[in-house]
């Protein structure tokens, strides 16, 4: 069985993907942990085969062939369900949805699977898989675009502009971060680009984001919080996300 990863380690991963190799004091620097925390982390990381550690350093293990979408679809897995759970609550029968091609997405699908009469666009061919369980049950749309095989998204130029016709009753998305500062953050341009084409025909944004998501790292702002209507999270948010979001429907999943 492959084994399950947290949210911090799955953010050590993708720092060690983006960082050929990385000392031990810079990772607990950056993830804002102590070097305690940050050893344990590691070597359970070690133990897995996922990372090899050097003194004073820790590198990604070289036979790693999981994608970080991979990692990210065993991270936090109860708390992405009940957020999925939540989101399929919310949703009329009949309504048009866009998905993400985030691993919050494909536990959405899931959850969706069992209702009828939706029409979901989404460039994740592993959140149309989750969909097409139902059989017919719902429509299902994807954009042309090039495969991008580390995640099984249609992404690319033809992928925007599908994305920027589509007039959906909801978007959904998950992200990298919530930020009282900077909104919804994400690291992947083309995730911001996706979402940012399809926010202004919406008739409702919602984002779907476990606690992990918290002040969590973050790059490039996909969503400001003017552009989102309801949050969906899994605890209680820390006092200055809640006074950004004031102005939004923030929902805690059970």
């Amino acid at each position: 069985m492959a084994p399950v990863i947290s949210p911090r380690q799955e953010r050590i991963v993708d720092i060690l993907r983006a960082t050929p190799s990385i000392s031990v004091v810079e990772l607990a620097q950056r993830l804002a942990v102590s070097g305690e925390t940050i050893r344990r982390d590691l070597q359970a990381l070690a133990d897995d085969g996922i990372v090899q550690k050097f003194h004073g350093g820790v590198s990604l293990h070289r036979d790693v062939q999981e994608s970080p979408f991979q990692l990210r679809l065993r991270s936090n897995v109860a708390a992405k369900r009940r957020l999925a759970q939540q989101l399929s609550a919310l949703l009329p029968d009949g309504a048009s949805l866009v998905l993400d091609n985030s691993s919050t997405a494909c536990f959405v699908a899931e959850a969706l699977a069992e209702r009828r009469g939706l029409t979901v666009a989404t460039p994740s061919l592993e959140v149309a898989r989750a969909l097409a369980q139902a059989g017919d049950r719902h429509t299902v749309l994807m954009p042309g675009g090039t495969l991008r095989s580390s995640d099984m998204t249609l992404a690319g130029a033809n992928a925007l502009r599908f994305a920027a016709q589509l007039n959906p009753d909801f978007l959904v998305v998950s992200v990298a971060a919530l930020s009282a500062r900077g909104g919804c953050l994400d690291f992947d341009p083309f995730e911001v680009e996706f979402k940012q084409a399809v926010q202004p025909q919406a008739g409702q944004v919602i984002v779907l984001a476990d606690s992990s998501k918290f002040d969590a790292p973050g790059l490039i702002t996909s969503l400001p919080w003017r552009q989102v209507q309801v949050l969906v999270t899994d605890q209680p948010l820390p006092p200055e996300l809640a006074a950004a979001t004031a102005g939004l429907q923030v929902l805690v999943a059970g």
